[in-house]
């Protein structure tokens, strides 16, 4: 017997190294993804109508073409870039079997799925989902970061050949690889890749979560507190309401957009796409009940519709405390 390994054993020894990661490194990937997939999970499963849950199940290394070359079927791949705050490259893939349940379930049916081509409509179903899904992922992440986080544009396609396949990763380059389970009620699991570099993912961990050090670094030196002494002719005098009106009054002749808001209904793609003439669609208000007056989204007051000569009109039957109406015009306006 050699005591020299095979050129073979010794390729599978060096990849075996290089799929393995610390433990350390896994938590923080884990991290980071659960802050992407918590948000993105609640926001998939208002959009198909069932309760849904991604949480990631391991976490290993590869190359975007060993992936793809060993995939079972076939796979469903979309680039994310997020800029700003956080710079971050994210390549979400899915088996074509998800791709398909997942467009089903937004055009009103079961989610079980006959035919497996996966057409241009599918995919524009998909990448609306994702982008509502990222969305929601991108408000939490901006939360943490305290900065703007901004979501370019969604690369969607299905892959039929990787060695032609364009991406925003090399497909040879050494990504970190992290299975997710995607649980969804009345429906078998399936399972969501997301594939990135480990050093984009460390630079995000540091920003979201500093180490005690960087902590200590950025508290500012505590001492005590030295007050001059006033007399109370000095003492400064709160605005009075006087004052305020007339700051108040340099704003009245802002425009502002005012509607009458009769009731909401929340439907599916297929249900929008069937509309005719006659359709009815049934509001969430009760006859008789009281319509919304918004001002630039805002709402303010509280009426019922009349008819004035031959145009609609509502007639204020309840209305919001003069310092909330001026709290929703200032957050409206960015006062």
């Amino acid at each position: 017997m050699s005591d020299f390994l095979s050129q073979d054993e010794l390729d599978a020894l060096l990849k075996s190294f290089s799929e393995s990661l610390p433990e350390e490194d896994k938590k923080m990937i884990e991290a980071i993804a659960t802050l992407i997939l918590d948000p993105a999970s609640s926001a998939l499963g208002m959009i198909v109508g069932r309760e849904t849950r991604i949480k990631p199940a391991q976490i290993t290394q590869t190359s975007l073409k060993d992936f793809i070359t060993k995939s079972k079927e076939k796979i469903v791949l979309a680039d994310v870039k997020l800029s700003d705050a956080l710079q971050l490259n994210l390549s979400i893939a899915m088996p074509a079997s998800l791709v398909l349940k997942i467009a089903d379930l937004m055009m009103g049916g079961s989610g079980e799925v006959t035919d497996q081509n996966v057409d241009e409509i599918k995919l524009s179903a998909l990448t609306e989902a994702l982008n509502q899904m990222l969305g929601a992922s991108i408000t939490l992440l901006a939360e943490k970061a305290k900065g703007k986080v901004s979501l370019g544009k969604l690369e969607v396609k299905l892959v039929d050949d990787v060695e032609s396949i364009s991406t925003i990763f090399n497909p040879t380059e050494l990504l970190v690889c992290v299975e997710c389970q995607l649980e969804m009620e009345n429906s078998s699991s399936s399972s969501l890749w997301l594939l990135t570099q480990l050093t984009a993912i460390k630079d995000v961990h540091e920003k979201l979560f500093p180490s005690k050090k960087e902590k200590e670094e950025e508290k500012v030196k505590v001492q005590p507190a030295k007050f001059e002494e006033f007399s109370p002719a000095e003492t400064q005098i709160p605005p009075q309401p006087s004052e305020i009106q007339q700051k108040l009054e340099l704003l009245f002749d802002v425009p502002l957009k005012v509607v009458v808001e009769l009731g909401r209904a929340r439907m599916t793609l297929k249900q929008v796409m069937d509309l005719t003439i006659g359709s009815l669609i049934e509001l969430d208000k009760l006859t008789g009940e009281p319509v919304d007056v918004l001002v630039n989204g805002k709402l303010i007051a509280r009426g019922e519709v009349v008819v004035i000569d031959e145009n609609f009109g509502v007639r204020i039957t309840e209305i919001v405390s003069p310092r909330q109406r001026l709290y929703s015009i200032r957050e409206t306006n960015g006062i």
